[in-house]
């Protein structure tokens, strides 16, 4: 656990933004914010992670539109990604000074108008400025439903409310994948992008009617803007919770990386796959609602206890991706490397916010996220020259490679006193 000089220096932090010390010591009231409070919650960050990954399984499709080398429309990932994670840096303190049902409606609106921006887009820079101005619109959602499903929920079924957020989120990789790649068969990317908008028109103000209920401390004074980034600035250094961050950041720039590049292998022979049948593929994801369950295991494994095998899975997994040269292999590869990554990620979030003052999580998951996703962000513009070099088998080694490093990190984190924990739960 967080030594207790870390934990006064991070709780003084909060204090500076603002925060009371009745907050401090009673962050979160009773909530009643109703039965469809986190379906909506899960829906709501399901989609807007969509729109970040929909992207992945039409990049032939979309370079065809705009007369590009296929490999360049891997950009189309890129940009909304690292606009997806780096706008966490903005998006994430605001979490913890307004309203979240506000904070997450308006990122859904504001995704429902890019998407028809993008759909008219007749030039790639254009198409790319979107992207990017969809991945800020896309953070507020996940920024602002984590810490409301974290103080909404009852303290006994704190995991299992996160881990629904947290497969949510991973099944928004495998909905906008599968969706686009189906839709743009039919109608074109164009058509499809027009579809999805028409969704976010809809689910925009039904996220202002149903996520009921407190949604942060009912006391607190108004958080200074800087001593909110010291807050975050904090966390991002404490060796507590720095160790996690890394391992987050490792372990998704081999997960996401080897997925971005999975789009160009299948569609190359011998698979020569359809922009359908990549996201066909994609399904063997839904192994992430696995996320809900894994902080139920843990109370009795303890958190290392299912991390550090769920790395392990991983790394089984993408020798699978790595090597198979027929369909069978690669969708059980997928399935794993699914499997081991969501049995991991919700724990590393719930250490996060064991080792953080409550009135931080805002920021904490808003950070944790942006190592996650920035890490497949960067990972999809490194490994460009790795595929050109050495192709599929390169991707596959430094994708490996990746994964191998965050288990050890994993390690170093569970053998240091200031990052243990055995339980998780009441």
């Amino acid at each position: 656990m967080i030594s207790e000089q870390e934990q006064r220096d991070l709780a003084a932090a909060g204090q500076r933004a603002g925060y009371t010390h009745e907050v401090a010591a009673q962050p979160y009231p009773a909530v009643n914010a109703g039965a469809l409070a986190l379906p909506m919650a899960c829906l709501v960050t399901m989609l807007a992670v969509a729109t970040v990954f929909m992207n992945q399984s039409i990049f032939v499709d979309i370079a065809r539109s705009f007369a590009l080398d296929a490999k360049e429309a891997r950009f189309a990932f890129s940009i909304v990604s690292l606009s997806y994670s780096f706008a966490f840096f903005v998006v994430g303190p605001l979490a913890d000074m307004f309203e979240s049902r506000k904070l997450a409606a308006a990122g859904l609106a504001a995704l429902a108008v890019l998407l028809l921006a993008a759909a008219q887009a007749q030039g790639y820079t254009w198409f790319l400025v979107c992207m990017g101005l969809m991945g800020a619109g896309a953070a507020a959602v996940p920024a602002a439903m984590f810490p409301y499903v974290s103080r909404m929920a009852p303290p006994h079924k704190a995991g299992i409310h996160i881990g629904a957020v947290v497969a949510s989120a991973t099944l928004g990789i495998v909905v906008g994948r599968a969706v686009l790649g189906a839709s743009t068969d039919l109608v074109g990317w164009r058509g499809a992008y027009r579809l999805f908008s028409l969704v976010f028109m809809l689910f925009s103000p039904g996220a202002l009617y149903l996520l009921k209920g407190p949604v942060g401390p009912e006391s607190r004074s108004t958080p200074g803007v800087r001593d909110l980034y010291a807050a975050m600035a904090r966390i991002l250094i404490a060796p507590a919770t720095a160790s996690l961050l890394l391992t987050g950041f490792l372990l998704f720039f081999g997960f996401l990386g080897s997925i971005t590049f999975l789009t160009y292998r299948l569609t190359a022979p011998p698979f020569s796959f359809s922009a359908t049948q990549v996201g066909y593929i994609s399904l063997a994801g839904v192994t992430a609602i696995i996320a809900p369950f894994s902080g139920g295991l843990a109370r009795r494994l303890g958190a290392y206890g299912i991390i550090f095998p769920g790395l392990a899975v991983c790394i089984v997994a993408m020798q699978l991706l790595g090597w198979s040269q027929s369909v069978r292999p690669m969708v059980v590869g997928v399935l794993l490397l699914f499997l081991g990554v969501y049995g991991c990620q919700p724990l590393l979030f719930m250490l996060m916010g064991q080792r953080i003052p409550p009135q931080a999580m805002g920021c904490a998951s808003s950070l944790y996220i942006l190592c996650c996703i920035g890490g497949g962000s960067f990972a999809s513009i490194i490994l460009g020259g790795v595929w050109e070099a050495y192709g599929w088998t390169g991707i596959s080694l430094a994708c490996s490679g990746s994964i191998v490093l965050a288990l050890i990190m994993a390690f170093v984190s569970a053998r240091s006193g200031r990052a243990r924990c055995s339980r998780i739960g009441a």
